[in-house]
């Protein structure tokens, strides 16, 4: 069963401007299970069981952990890049670690930029998965 949230705000009051690049937060601890895992695998609508997590539980942890350590999303922001490195799998049900750090921000023409970098382990693992998010700006209509 994934963590409870009713206790984090949907919304954060603060602004990607306000990060640091060095902040960090967690580990928060996530315990997937294997029928979200096995639902998120294959065509949409479909369940495929499986022994190993699919990446499709990247977006689902990640998301939650991210409004975990700023109390809620920043709005507006809009994902412009995600890449991952998957050094070894992650069970389809287990208690998944995963910690955030903001590692970069750019101000260019169209805006302020965050970095962040999401590490999951799980059962004892240095680092399972590492995953990169770039924040584009929110819009001048969502501030």
């Amino acid at each position: 069963m994934l963590s409870d949230l009713t206790d984090v705000p949907q919304f954060s009051e603060r602004s990607y401007e306000e990060l640091s690049v060095g902040d960090r937060w967690g580990p928060f601890v996530e315990s997937l299970d294997r029928a979200t895992s096995d639902e998120l695998r294959g065509a949409i609508g479909t369940i495929a069981p499986g022994a190993d997590a699919p990446l499709g539980v990247l977006p689902l942890l990640t998301l939650r952990v991210l409004r975990r350590a700023l109390r809620g999303i920043i709005a507006g922001g809009v994902l412009a890049r995600q890449t991952f490195s998957v050094v070894q799998p992650i069970p389809a049900a287990a208690d998944v670690e995963v910690a955030v750090a903001v590692t970069g921000q750019q101000q260019r023409s169209s805006g302020f930029y965050t970095t962040f970098a999401f590490t999951l382990s799980c059962e004892g693992a240095v680092h399972a998965i590492v995953e990169w998010m770039i924040i584009a700006p929110p819009s001048t209509d969502a501030r």
